[in-house]
């Protein structure tokens, strides 16, 4: 019988600060003043932080500064769920017009209080902006682009996912075997105080999502054997 087993792809780790990144990050938003906010210094971080090929390829938890009351895993899960952005093609009928913004829902407990707010506040991917929603139940998502699923929502994940069947939304989770064996997308894997992705392409590509290559060499791929 067929399981899915994750494979480690390349590009683990930051590059040197001397060289040249492989994909350089995007300054977002350069120009404009910098945010007074202790989370402003996390999502600059990212910015000039060099990391080969992806700059979420694996980072340290030690480089975050406190938040409020938000952990420094999630002030930076906040910053990587709009980078995914960054890496992902949705088809063309997923917005309505061309300045249709990204949604970013968060299904569940918030676990990111105002951090991905923040992270997200004057920020684009696709030339698009980016709206924050929090949903208590998944019938009551009607536009959504990239979903968190929240580690409160683990027992009914199958009934969530069930019920996203066919919509071209990128889900995101911590949940244990998100990817394994729920048909996750994209799963936060936490090991040794790094952030690491796994992501499943079948389930991406049967909601018609299109994963960037220089992510997928950066994560863990979930494949058929």
């Amino acid at each position: 019988m067929a399981r899915n087993k994750p494979t480690r792809g390349a590009g683990y780790g930051p590059a040197t600060s001397g060289g040249s990144p492989n994909a350089p990050v995007q300054q977002a938003g350069a120009g404009r003043p910098l945010k007074p906010s202790v989370l402003g210094q996390v999502v600059r971080s990212f910015r000039y932080w060099k990391l080969c090929p992806l700059f979420f390829a694996v980072f340290y938890l030690a480089l975050a500064p406190v938040f409020a009351q938000v952990s420094k895993e999630y002030q930076l899960k906040a910053v990587f769920l709009w980078r995914l952005a960054q890496f992902t093609q949705w088809p063309s009928n997923a917005f309505e017009d061309a300045s249709s913004p990204i949604f970013i829902c968060v299904l569940g407990e918030n676990p990111f209080g105002d951090a991905l707010d923040e992270a997200v506040r004057g920020e684009t991917a696709h030339a698009r902006k980016f709206v924050v929603r929090h949903y208590r139940t998944v019938q009551e998502i009607k536009t959504c682009h990239i979903l968190y699923i929240s580690g409160s929502a683990a027992r009914q994940i199958k009934e969530i996912i069930a019920a996203l069947r066919g919509r071209s939304i990128l889900t995101v989770s911590d949940i244990e075997g998100f990817t394994l064996s729920h048909d996750g997308m994209v799963r936060f894997l936490t090991e040794q105080n790094k952030i690491k992705l796994r992501v499943n392409v079948k389930a991406a590509t049967a909601a018609r999502l299109a994963l960037d290559p220089r992510l997928l060499r950066a994560a863990e791929i979930v494949r058929d054997q």
